[in-house]
């Protein structure tokens, strides 16, 4: 029996309160209660993980723009229930569905899936230029565009963003993992790019960077990352080869991307003092020819 079944069943009553509250029945019964809210949970979490920047203020004003941030706290999320049921002209009292949602595993799955959701959800955000966002400590607005740690800085942003909202940090971690192939191998590679494939705007850039060193350096921030997120890698994700190299391989790494790093770095430098000295030749060139003329109309 659903909802519709029972309100054929029963008369509604009137709220003696107020006539302009709506009508409802009060559903009494243990096991009618439970029919109820077994239904009415398969459609309470919403499809999508999207949320709204009234998140950080984390309101208990009753209302599913809220819900993501309220998503451990079945006192509030049965407050809401009761009030929906109350709409749809049922009257079971909160503490009753506080009860149902605290022992029904139906309830926690729905709950952590939607968790899931919204972790997903930030990540594409985020990765498809979203704003808003909290920048981890230590680093500003530009860090993700010009750091060689721009795969800590995006993932950083989602745990510090989902947390400030009060989504649990372990649901975070692993939605993040879940998640990794949205993101991991990008912004490493961008780490490298930033580092190592500078470009200037009208200056460019300079010569392309050994595909090697890049395979290697990449190989080091994947081993470096595990290195940072070992336990929820594991727990949740799927770690890349380059996580899981032998010791041996590691001193081989090692042993050869200090140097390629060093020579890389004399490459940029060496390109911006070029770079640099051209553009002021031509400055003072442009200066020179710009004077000669003045001093020629002044002549005349």
């Amino acid at each position: 029996m659903g909802i519709f079944d029972f309100l054929k069943r029963n008369k509604v009553k009137e709220n003696k309160k107020s006539d302009e509250q709506p009508k409802y029945v009060v559903v009494s019964d243990e096991k009618e209660q439970e029919t109820i809210l077994n239904e009415e949970i398969e459609t309470f979490f919403p499809e999508n993980g999207r949320w709204g920047s009234n998140c950080f203020r984390r309101s208990s004003e009753l209302g599913f723009g809220n819900l993501p941030c309220h998503l451990r706290d079945n006192e509030w999320m049965s407050q809401l229930l009761e009030k929906q049921l109350l709409r749809k002209g049922l009257s079971i009292p909160a503490p009753t569905i506080q009860q149902f949602m605290n022992k029904s595993d139906r309830f926690n799955e729905l709950r952590h899936n939607y968790e899931l959701e919204i972790v997903r959800w930030q990540i594409n955000y985020m990765k498809n230029d979203g704003e808003g966002w909290l920048i981890p400590k230590g680093y500003d607005d530009f860090s993700i565009m010009v750091s060689p740690d721009a795969v800590d800085i995006f993932r950083g942003g989602v745990v510090r963003t989902l947390t400030a909202i009060g989504m649990d940090p372990e649901v975070v971690e692993e939605g993040i993992e879940k998640n990794a192939d949205m993101f991991r191998e990008r912004y490493i590679s961008s780490g490298f790019s930033n580092q190592f494939e500078p470009v200037h705007y009208h200056r460019g850039s300079p010569a392309p960077a050994d595909e090697e060193h890049r395979q290697n350096w990449l190989k080091a921030k994947r081993y470096e990352y595990y290195c940072k997120h070992k336990q929820s890698v594991d727990k949740y994700g799927t770690p890349h080869p380059d996580m899981l190299m032998t010791p041996e391989e590691l001193k081989m790494l090692y042993d050869v991307l200090p140097a390629q790093n060093a020579s890389r770095r004399k490459v940029i430098e060496e390109w911006r003092s070029n770079e640099f000295s051209g553009f002021y030749d031509k400055l003072n060139k442009k200066t020179s020819t710009s004077e000669s003329q003045d001093e020629g109309t002044f002549s005349k």
